[in-house]
């Protein structure tokens, strides 16, 4: 749920005519991530993993509340291309424990994290378009302007997050 949220506040900022920055976003996550969980699988880095679970609610909340108080497009653009390397590079770690498991008694390891990383692209993609759409659609059947869906949305994630940082 929490990768769900991170890139549902990620990409909501975009559009469809925006399709190459959407893709360069999802690349760079992809890309930090691989390369964290490459670290941590072969043992460079090694982290706690309830930190790891703390930090990556970190990383929701502010990028959702980024997109509450960061007013133009093209800052949140930038801004995010920044949040989709750095933590993407947190998220990584978080899914450290569970493909360990999977490769668990398997002597090769990058093979899988490859194919582990080309899904995970796939994905991606396929849940940005999932979220442009939706977004593209609730004005239609609101009088929301997207901008408005934006501070709900964003607001929604930022109380859901708040929630299970404090309690």
């Amino acid at each position: 749920m929490d990768h769900i949220l991170f890139l549902t506040a990620l990409i909501m900022v975009f559009d469809f005519k925006d399709w190459r920055k959407l893709l360069t976003l999802v690349s760079l996550f992809t890309l930090a991530h691989t390369a964290s969980l490459l670290l941590s699988v072969y043992g460079v880095l090694q982290v706690d993993e309830n930190l790891i679970e703390h930090l990556i609610l970190w990383t929701i909340f502010i990028t959702a509340l980024s997109n509450i108080f960061a007013g133009k497009t093209v800052l949140l653009h930038q801004i995010h291309y920044y949040f989709s390397f750095l933590f993407g590079l947190i998220h990584g770690l978080g899914f450290a424990t569970d493909f360990k498991m999977i490769i668990a008694g398997q002597t090769d390891k990058l093979f899988p994290l490859l194919e582990f990383a080309l899904g995970i692209e796939a994905a991606q993609i396929i849940l940005g378009v999932l979220i442009l759409l939706i977004l593209k659609f609730i004005p239609k059947f609101s009088r929301l302007s997207p901008r408005e869906i934006r501070l709900i949305i964003s607001g929604a994630i930022t109380g859901y997050v708040l929630a299970l940082l404090f309690v």
